[in-house]
């Protein structure tokens, strides 16, 4: 996946995702002072399920301080290599979103493309706002987005997709079972250079509405919602949009080892 992972999201402006998300980086500031000043309470920055790097160097560029994590060895591969060729520097690890373990502290984490679709159960979401509280300092921010039913019902319900480069080609096939509330995407890869060689990845991801969202990251009392939005606006997150970003708070007066979780 790692291979074609850059030309299937070709079509993701990343230096205008970036700069959404630095635009809402001042929720961090209670004061809401200046957009200037309550940017500076945001240096360092983490996200989860970085893929190949590209959003990791939009904030790089922008003067944060980052690091990176996902489950994939080979994207990650190729993020380092992305960083180098941009003379930017980013601490790297392998894991998984539900259990992050590195021993930072950052003033906001990211998730982004609906990564966190992928945490199949509340429980699993519970591990990951759990997880993320234990590496966000008191007041900082964790943003992610999510995929509405929306979303899925209206453009992906039986989705099919193909294209080739001189490398590869392949066929996506995109379904949403709303009984089950859960999207999935195959894929078939050829490798155009030895037609032989082909492999199959299945991706499944599950579709919460806002209120089911909000139920999990209220329910242990780390985090405190300060935005939701529809799409890339400042719009009121709504689940007739496509995507809803979500801006949370840690609880600065949190005993971690006194959580339920």
């Amino acid at each position: 996946m790692a291979e074609f992972y850059d030309h299937l999201m070709r079509h993701v402006n990343y230096e205008r995702w970036a700069s959404y998300v630095m635009s809402l980086f001042p929720l961090a500031d209670d004061r809401q002072t200046r957009a200037a000043t309550a940017r500076a309470r945001v240096t360092r920055v983490l996200e989860l399920a970085c893929g190949t790097g590209q959003m990791l160097v939009e904030l790089a560029k922008a003067g944060f301080t980052v690091f990176g994590s996902d489950r994939s060895a080979a994207m990650l591969r190729v993020a380092r290599q992305r960083l180098m060729r941009e003379g930017r520097h980013a601490n790297l690890w392998c894991g998984d979103m539900r259990e992050v373990a590195a021993a930072v502290q950052v003033d906001a984490a990211i998730c982004l493309y609906d990564s966190i679709n992928y945490c199949l159960t509340p429980e699993d979401l519970q591990r990951v706002f759990k997880s993320v509280a234990q590496l966000v300092r008191g007041g900082g921010l964790f943003i992610f987005d999510i995929c509405t039913q929306h979303n899925c019902s209206r453009n992906f319900r039986n989705y099919i997709e193909r294209d080739a480069t001189s490398d590869f080609s392949y066929t996506r096939h995109a379904y949403y079972k709303a009984y089950k509330k859960l999207q999935f995407n195959d894929f078939k890869i050829i490798d155009e250079t030895n037609r032989e060689q082909e492999y199959c990845e299945r991706h499944i991801q599950r579709v919460y509405s806002i209120r089911e969202m909000s139920e999990q990251f209220m329910a242990n009392g780390l985090w405190q919602e300060v935005g939701r939005f529809s799409g890339m606006s400042r719009r009121p997150g709504q689940e007739r949009a496509e995507r809803v970003h979500f801006v949370l708070k840690r609880n600065a007066d949190i005993d971690q080892s006194n959580s339920s979780l």
